[in-house]
Protein backbone atom coordinates (compact mmCIF):
# COMPACT_ATOMS: atom_id res chain seq x y z
CA UNK A 1 0.00 0.00 0.00
CA UNK A 2 3.00 2.22 -0.82
CA UNK A 3 0.96 5.20 -2.87
CA UNK A 4 -2.09 4.79 -1.11
CA UNK A 5 0.01 5.87 1.97
CA UNK A 6 1.82 8.09 0.10
CA UNK A 7 -1.65 9.84 -0.75
CA UNK A 8 -2.63 9.73 2.39
CA UNK A 9 -0.08 11.80 3.79
CA UNK A 10 -0.37 14.66 1.47
CA UNK A 11 -1.67 17.76 2.49
CA UNK A 12 -5.20 19.11 1.57
CA UNK A 13 -3.99 21.11 -1.31
CA UNK A 14 -1.50 19.17 -2.34
CA UNK A 15 -3.92 16.37 -3.09
CA UNK A 16 -6.80 18.91 -4.65
CA UNK A 17 -3.38 19.32 -6.76
CA UNK A 18 -3.31 16.24 -7.56
CA UNK A 19 -7.11 15.25 -8.57
CA UNK A 20 -6.89 18.72 -10.80
CA UNK A 21 -4.47 17.43 -12.98
CA UNK A 22 -6.32 14.48 -13.54
CA UNK A 23 -8.41 14.43 -16.63
CA UNK A 24 -12.39 15.62 -15.74
CA UNK A 25 -13.66 11.75 -17.17
CA UNK A 26 -10.88 10.04 -15.00
CA UNK A 27 -11.90 12.09 -12.08
CA UNK A 28 -15.85 11.60 -12.47
CA UNK A 29 -15.02 7.70 -12.58
CA UNK A 30 -13.53 7.75 -9.35
CA UNK A 31 -16.14 9.73 -7.67
CA UNK A 32 -18.25 7.19 -8.89
CA UNK A 33 -16.18 4.15 -8.23
CA UNK A 34 -16.04 5.29 -4.59
CA UNK A 35 -19.56 6.99 -4.51
CA UNK A 36 -19.01 10.34 -3.95
CA UNK A 37 -21.60 12.69 -4.42
CA UNK A 38 -21.91 16.40 -5.20
CA UNK A 39 -23.49 18.48 -2.54
CA UNK A 40 -27.03 19.79 -4.14
CA UNK A 41 -26.84 23.24 -3.76
CA UNK A 42 -28.42 26.19 -5.27
CA UNK A 43 -26.21 28.03 -7.37
CA UNK A 44 -23.44 27.84 -9.48
CA UNK A 45 -20.62 26.73 -6.67
CA UNK A 46 -18.90 24.33 -9.16
CA UNK A 47 -15.72 24.92 -7.75
CA UNK A 48 -17.23 24.20 -4.08
CA UNK A 49 -18.76 20.78 -5.02
CA UNK A 50 -15.61 19.94 -6.64
CA UNK A 51 -13.37 21.14 -3.19
CA UNK A 52 -16.18 19.09 -1.09
CA UNK A 53 -15.63 15.75 -3.41
CA UNK A 54 -12.11 15.87 -3.49
CA UNK A 55 -12.09 16.50 0.25
CA UNK A 56 -14.10 13.31 0.64
CA UNK A 57 -11.88 11.30 -1.89
CA UNK A 58 -9.04 12.11 -0.31
CA UNK A 59 -10.41 11.04 3.26
CA UNK A 60 -11.37 7.71 1.12
CA UNK A 61 -8.07 6.96 -0.03
CA UNK A 62 -6.65 7.35 3.45
CA UNK A 63 -8.02 4.56 4.50
CA UNK A 64 -8.05 2.37 1.11
CA UNK A 65 -6.88 -1.40 1.61
CA UNK A 66 -7.02 -2.96 -1.79
CA UNK A 67 -4.63 -2.96 -4.75
CA UNK A 68 -6.59 -1.74 -7.09
CA UNK A 69 -7.23 1.65 -4.75
CA UNK A 70 -3.16 1.56 -4.35
CA UNK A 71 -2.76 1.46 -8.17
CA UNK A 72 -5.07 4.27 -8.73
CA UNK A 73 -3.18 6.60 -6.22
CA UNK A 74 0.21 5.45 -8.08
CA UNK A 75 -1.42 6.76 -11.32
CA UNK A 76 -2.42 10.09 -9.81
CA UNK A 77 0.37 10.64 -8.45
CA UNK A 78 2.16 9.66 -12.04
CA UNK A 79 -0.29 12.15 -13.60
CA UNK A 80 0.52 14.67 -11.11
CA UNK A 81 4.17 14.31 -11.53
CA UNK A 82 3.70 14.88 -14.93
CA UNK A 83 2.58 18.53 -14.79
CA UNK A 84 5.90 18.85 -12.35
CA UNK A 85 8.66 18.51 -15.06
CA UNK A 86 10.70 21.83 -13.77
CA UNK A 87 11.14 19.97 -10.53
CA UNK A 88 11.81 16.34 -12.58
CA UNK A 89 14.22 18.09 -14.99
CA UNK A 90 16.04 19.92 -11.66
CA UNK A 91 16.53 16.91 -9.80
CA UNK A 92 17.76 15.30 -12.66
CA UNK A 93 19.74 17.73 -14.08
CA UNK A 94 21.45 17.93 -9.87
CA UNK A 95 22.19 14.26 -10.21
CA UNK A 96 23.72 14.60 -14.13
CA UNK A 97 21.53 12.14 -15.54
CA UNK A 98 20.71 12.68 -19.18
CA UNK A 99 17.17 13.59 -19.40
CA UNK A 100 14.62 15.15 -21.95
CA UNK A 101 12.78 17.97 -19.91
CA UNK A 102 12.70 15.45 -16.86
CA UNK A 103 11.99 12.64 -18.58
CA UNK A 104 14.41 9.63 -19.02
CA UNK A 105 14.83 6.47 -21.88
CA UNK A 106 16.17 4.14 -18.82
CA UNK A 107 14.40 3.01 -15.55
CA UNK A 108 15.65 5.36 -12.70
CA UNK A 109 17.18 2.59 -10.89
CA UNK A 110 20.11 4.81 -9.68
CA UNK A 111 17.02 6.69 -7.03
CA UNK A 112 17.42 3.58 -5.18
CA UNK A 113 20.94 3.79 -4.28
CA UNK A 114 20.97 7.29 -2.95
CA UNK A 115 22.38 8.50 0.54
CA UNK A 116 20.93 10.59 2.97
CA UNK A 117 23.65 13.28 2.78
CA UNK A 118 22.98 13.25 -1.39
CA UNK A 119 19.15 13.33 -0.57
CA UNK A 120 19.95 16.52 1.58
CA UNK A 121 22.05 18.66 -0.87
CA UNK A 122 19.43 17.62 -3.41
CA UNK A 123 16.48 18.93 -1.15
CA UNK A 124 18.67 22.11 -0.45
CA UNK A 125 18.95 22.71 -4.21
CA UNK A 126 15.53 22.07 -4.80
CA UNK A 127 13.93 23.30 -2.26
CA UNK A 128 14.45 27.28 -3.25
CA UNK A 129 12.37 26.72 -6.33
CA UNK A 130 10.26 23.76 -5.28
CA UNK A 131 7.68 23.02 -2.51
CA UNK A 132 9.58 20.44 0.03
CA UNK A 133 6.22 18.55 0.09
CA UNK A 134 6.21 18.55 -3.70
CA UNK A 135 10.10 16.74 -3.55
CA UNK A 136 9.53 14.51 -1.07
CA UNK A 137 6.59 12.95 -2.50
CA UNK A 138 8.80 12.84 -5.99
CA UNK A 139 11.46 11.43 -4.56
CA UNK A 140 9.23 8.30 -2.59
CA UNK A 141 7.67 7.92 -5.58
CA UNK A 142 10.83 7.04 -7.79
CA UNK A 143 12.29 5.21 -5.12
CA UNK A 144 14.69 6.69 -2.60
CA UNK A 145 14.86 4.26 0.35
CA UNK A 146 12.66 5.74 3.17
CA UNK A 147 15.93 5.84 5.48
CA UNK A 148 17.61 7.54 3.27
CA UNK A 149 14.29 10.26 2.82
CA UNK A 150 14.19 10.91 6.51
CA UNK A 151 17.43 11.45 7.26
CA UNK A 152 18.08 13.65 4.66
CA UNK A 153 14.85 15.92 4.78
CA UNK A 154 15.59 15.86 8.40
CA UNK A 155 19.13 17.58 7.57
CA UNK A 156 18.46 19.54 4.73
CA UNK A 157 15.39 21.06 7.31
Amino acid sequence: MQFVSMVAGMSEDTFAEVIGSSPRKIRETLFARLNIKAKKQIGLRVHGKLEHRTKKLHERLKTAQSANEDKLCEELVRNWLFTKRPLLKATLDHLGVKNDNGLVDEDPVFFKELTAEKVADLVNVLKAAHPVEHIRLYLAFVGVPDAALDDGFRAAA
